[in-house]
């Protein structure tokens, strides 16, 4: 045979006939795969359409190279065919329980308008009616309208057994850890009866497998939880919010998976109407956290002026002035101790007797440096007094060296020092936490303000809060301040309801207010209260059945036996043990030393208690200790009580973005 070289004729009829067969081959292999394509949708990234289709994103760009220069809505993605098909199951399989309205279009009708009428998002339409992603809308053609609400999917079967196991930290509530694993307060509960009383520090919960965030903590400043009602849609929602799917979605990873109701939502606080936020989780009961057991050292610096054997105090509290301050608060901080060893907690009580003289200020304080001189407190977990704000800050003082706590039982101003736990709120703390109810609850609100001449400081901060409010100056007189009769009717709004808030200590002032007030509660809406509950509303010129029907509202450091099943069991108690009812003192005697113990018997120390970030509620008393701004700890834990029917205190349900405003300030 002999070689010949094929002329380009030759050699172009050889390339084109290749080229041929390997398009014949080519669409055969291409027919028996059977390719489906997807559209890209606004925000979509490739490793998220990859996962979606449980292909690699190396089979996505080599099926479409041109998508390595980016993507953009509307690009039509090309995917093998079994992966598709899979995703076309998947979707069956979530579709197969959903119920549907079938909508045929009328002329003029858009995607838009339809999802305005069914209340969906238009992107809900287009996944039950996937022609849309690719053609317009035609007259006459018959949508899927989805009819549970728009939910993305269906698949809101929980687990009811699990596995795994989650240890709650501090700061983690039940609203958190129902949002970090994407399911109901009633489910988390039905997978953990237990925490149906507290969720305390430390408990192990049965968890979901699965979860969708790293922890349940909130950063409170910025976040607050919102819990999905009957009729809340995505379209909804997010247009309540005036947010995508996809800033939803970010927030609340478990929405992947679908919405349902009574799910834990995470939202900018700022989106969350007053009234809709979930508390942050409220109280802890320190009861269930219990892991320090050791005996704990205890000292007590009250001033008796007498030797205080326990089988005389029945005797003794009969007895009147500081001595019997002091005697009702140590009567009360017994029962704690008996109550904590109920609890397996050892506690020994050193208590030293301060003494005290009205006007001797030298001989008290010599009293005071005695004790501190003659005894060792180093091994002292904690000290709780003295009573007066004086000897408290000078036994602080002289202990801080030695990293000794000491808790002000009564003082509600201190000069402070880093070791200083004061727990009972001052008037600034309980003005603030008034001021900030009445930002966050009041925007509805016609609100009226009513202050004196020595109340105009905060008369000025009402009005930096609300501008249009309206001001009614009191007028001057020879006998005081009074209002016209007109004055507050002329201000009232029909529409709305009437916050007067009245700023004043004068009584002729208050009592004209509150009797003024009282004869437009039949025809508006009206509610009264004050930022700070002078000794005026307790003469007898202020009708206490006028405040309750004006619906009075205060702050309070306690809740003034406004309830009665936790006080009645605990009156019962003392009665038996002492044969008087408790009064105010010893009922803070109890609640602050039972506090004290537990944190004791809960954290490291007072201070890790403290840095927690634990709030505790007792029988009249609750606390919350947070550093202050320079040195030591104080007290923000405030009630806003009101005058409710029968003339019981109730205590009013204040919103957590009020819980979080109060930060670290000065006096």
């Amino acid at each position: 045979m002999t070689n010949r070289k094929l002329t380009p004729f030759i050699m172009k009829n050889i390339v084109v006939a290749f080229l041929f067969m390997f398009v014949i081959c080519s669409c055969a292999s291409l027919g028996q795969q059977s390719y489906s394509n997807h559209r890209v949708q606004e925000g979509e990234t490739i490793s998220a359409i990859a996962n979606k289709y449980n292909i690699t994103v190396y089979e996505l760009y080599r099926l479409n190279p041109e998508a390595r220069d980016g993507l953009y809505p509307g690009l039509v993605l090309m995917l093998p065919g079994s992966k598709a098909a899979m995703a076309q199951q998947e979707q069956e399989s979530r579709m197969k329980d959903q119920e549907f309205k079938t909508h045929t279009v009328e002329k003029g009708e858009t995607i838009y308008s339809l999802a305005q009428k069914y209340e969906i998002s238009e992107e809900t339409i287009k996944r039950y009616n996937n022609q849309l992603y690719s053609a317009e809308l035609r007259t006459g053609e018959e949508l899927k309208i989805p009819v549970n609400n728009g939910k993305l999917t269906l698949d809101t079967q929980k687990p009811t057994e699990t596995n795994r196991k989650h240890v709650v930290k501090p700061k983690e509530t039940i609203y958190g850890l129902a949002s970090m694993y994407g399911i109901t307060i009633e489910e988390l509960k039905a997978l953990n009866p237990e925490i149906t009383d507290g969720l305390p520090i430390g408990a192990i919960l049965n968890v979901p497998d699965k979860s969708y965030t790293a922890d349940a903590k909130l950063d409170e400043d910025k976040f607050g939880f919102y819990q999905v009602q009957q009729g809340d849609t995505f379209y909804s929602l997010t247009r309540r919010w005036d947010m995508t799917d996809e800033e939803l979605i970010k927030l609340n990873p478990a929405l992947e998976d679908g919405l349902q109701n009574g799910m834990i939502l995470k939202l900018p606080k700022s989106l969350i109407p007053a009234g809709e936020e979930l508390a942050g989780g409220g109280a802890l009961d320190l009861t269930k956290a219990l892991t320090n057991f050791s005996e704990k050292n205890v000292a007590v610096l009250l001033p008796f002026n007498t030797d205080v054997p326990t089988d005389s105090l029945k005797v003794m509290l009969t007895r009147n002035g500081v001595s019997r301050i002091a005697l009702d608060f140590y009567s009360g901080a017994l029962m704690a101790v008996d109550s904590a060893k109920a609890l397996g907690l050892s506690t020994k009580l050193y208590v030293y007797d301060t003494q005290y003289t009205r006007g001797e200020e030298a001989a008290n304080e010599n009293m005071l440096n005695s004790i501190l001189d003659a005894n060792d407190f180093s091994d002292m977990d904690v000290v709780i007094g003295p009573l007066l704000g004086q000897n408290v800050t000078e036994v602080s003082t002289k202990l801080r060296s030695k990293g000794i706590p000491v808790v002000s039982p009564l003082t509600p101003r201190l000069e402070m020092t880093s070791n200083l736990f004061q727990s009972r709120p001052n008037d600034n703390i309980l003005r603030a936490y008034m001021l900030d109810y009445i930002e966050v609850s009041g925007k509805d609100k016609n609100i009226i303000i009513i202050a004196d001449a020595k109340n105009q400081d905060i008369k000025n901060k009402l009005l930096d809060l609300y501008p249009d409010a309206k001001v009614l100056d009191p007028h001057s007189g020879d006998s005081g301040y009074y209002l016209n009769p007109d004055d507050i009717s002329s201000r009232l709004d029909k529409n709305r309801e009437n916050w007067i808030i009245l700023e004043t200590n004068d009584i002729p002032l208050l009592s004209n207010t509150v009797t003024s007030a009282n004869t437009q509660v039949a025809d508006y809406k009206l509610n009264l209260m004050t930022t700070s509950k002078g000794d005026a509303y307790d003469s007898e010129d202020i009708s206490n059945m006028a405040l309750m029907r004006l619906g009075f509202q205060f702050p309070s450091i306690d809740r003034q036996g406004s309830i009665e099943g936790s006080l009645s069991s605990f009156a019962a108690s003392y009665r038996n043990r002492y044969g008087v009812d408790p009064n105010n003192y010893a009922i803070r005697g109890f609640d602050l030393t039972l506090d004290t113990l537990l944190r004791l018997a809960t954290a490291e120390d007072l201070y890790a208690s403290a840095n927690n970030g634990v709030e505790t509620h007792y029988i009249e008393n609750k606390f919350n200790y947070v550093k202050a701004a320079e040195e030591g700890y104080y007290n923000k834990a405030v009630y806003v009580l009101k005058y409710g029917p029968g003339l019981i205190l109730e205590e009013v349900e204040v919103p957590t973005q009020v819980l979080d405003k109060i930060e670290n300030f000065k006096d």
